[in-house]
């Protein structure tokens, strides 16, 4: 640890190469105790570095405020080629307009600068004309700007949602696997934000999400939903800190919106402790939605103490009710994917064949075998492939349907590719193959 908060070990971190082989000059000044001009070229090299950022944010994210913070600078050195006015314009308009700088780099580039006014400007009424600082102050100024700017990637502008959801669209077909979608959100964006930047973020994209309803917005929904989810993984416990303290913003969501309510509660379900934090008035609501509609029941997880027991409340709920076959398709997804994150996944493959076996007509009987059997075929233990069998052998309407054949050549596939000869299909004789 105490390497890793030395100056050489942060050296190796700055973000620009041209900005490191600048800084060189300044760690060489400071090595060789000449700490006037290693304060003097360090404020250089500062502002060289928040061009060198601006360029980059102009050519990599066509970003419309480094552009115009750019084009604003260039002007100003054209008018006025040998004054340095533009600097303190530069430092103002990044300040300004832009997340390149927390509110204590701007401090410390304001420390800095008084330093290097002291350390380059004769003063006439003092013994020493130009002020020499200290060691310990140049070592406090050097740390201060590689922590604050020189190590730090590019940051986007105050505007860089726009860029963001732009660049989104442009992907969104590309990126379907989540680990290459998370890849590449991670590099190209989410690994060189500040925090400021990243709240303001994970906002914009909760009301982008969860909220809005023009046209672009309802287009782009998913990949906008699934950056949300990305982000937030990011830094779980931040974001709730967030949503806990703003419960006002956080909770205003149109749930109204079949799709933007089905999001949220894949969010909630997936991340229950969310949905804690939302006002009680909203938790009446998903209540409400829940007791009287089962699909938005089954995916409401969050309203269970674990996946565990929302399994087991969703079969009593489907058999009580006599609506076995109803359980949605986007239903399934989430106890599934959630199952999984949980070390529930069989508990659910058994729910499923439960749900099978109780079929109580050949028509249903033939969709619950396409939608809880053959679609996790591939994930069934041998024990619960017996137990698919014996489901059928002893519902009439199971083995009587026109589909049985069909569907028990299928099903004897998928076990023949892993269990073969390890079932005996003769203890089963209404299995017709």
């Amino acid at each position: 640890m105490y390497y890793q908060e030395s100056i050489e070990y942060k050296v190796e971190s700055i973000y620009h190469a041209k900005t490191k082989e600048y800084f060189s000059e300044v760690f060489n000044s400071y090595n060789n105790g000449n700490y006037r001009s290693a304060i003097v070229m360090l404020y250089s090299v500062v502002v060289c570095d928040l061009i060198y950022k601006l360029q980059e944010l102009s050519d990599r994210y066509n970003d419309t405020v480094a552009v115009s913070i750019l084009e604003k600078i260039r002007e100003e050195q054209n008018e006025n080629p040998n004054n340095p006015k533009w600097e303190n314009t530069l430092i103002t308009e990044v300040k300004g307009r832009t997340n390149l700088l927390e509110t204590q780099d701007v401090l410390n580039i304001d420390y800095l600068k008084k330093h290097r006014h002291l350390s380059a400007h004769p003063v006439l009424d003092q013994l020493d004309m130009l002020v020499r600082p200290n060691k310990e102050t140049v070592k406090a100024n050097i740390v201060n700007m590689l922590d604050g700017i020189l190590c730090k990637a590019p940051l986007l502008s105050k505007k860089f949602i726009s860029t963001f959801l732009e660049d989104l669209v442009s992907v969104k077909d590309q990126l379907i696997k989540d680990n290459e979608f998370e890849n590449y959100l991670n590099s190209k964006y989410l690994s060189k934000i500040n925090k400021p930047t990243e709240e303001k973020l994970f906002r914009d994209l909760w009301k982008f999400t969860f909220r809005l309803e023009d046209d672009n917005t309802n287009n782009n929904r998913d990949i906008i939903f699934r950056a949300l989810l990305v982000l937030y993984k990011k830094n779980k416990v931040s974001f709730n800190s967030m949503i806990d303290s703003d419960k006002s913003y956080f909770s205003h969501i149109k749930l109204e919106n079949e799709k933007i309510l089905n999001l949220i509660l894949g969010f909630m379900s997936l991340f229950p402790e969310v949905y804690n934090f939302m006002e009680e008035s909203v938790k009446l609501i998903f209540n409400n939605k829940a007791t009287k509609n089962f699909d938005v029941f089954s995916k409401s997880i969050f309203l269970s103490e674990s996946i565990s027991q929302h399994l087991e409340a969703i079969k009593s709920r489907m058999e009580d009710a006599f609506i076995s076959g109803r359980l949605s398709e986007g239903g399934r997804r989430l106890l599934f994917k959630v199952s999984l994150e949980h070390g529930t996944v069989n508990q659910f493959l058994d729910m499923m064949i439960d749900l099978f076996s109780a079929s109580r007509s050949y028509d249903i009987a033939d969709i619950n075998f396409q939608n809880y059997i053959l679609v996790y075929g591939e994930r069934f233990s041998k024990e619960q492939f017996n137990k698919i069998l014996n489901a059928i052998n002893e519902n009439n309407q199971i083995y009587e349907r026109r589909q049985a054949w069909r569907d028990n050549n299928t099903l004897k596939e998928l076990i023949d590719k892993r269990y073969k000869d390890e079932i005996d299909f003769d203890d089963y004789p209404n299995v017709r193959l």
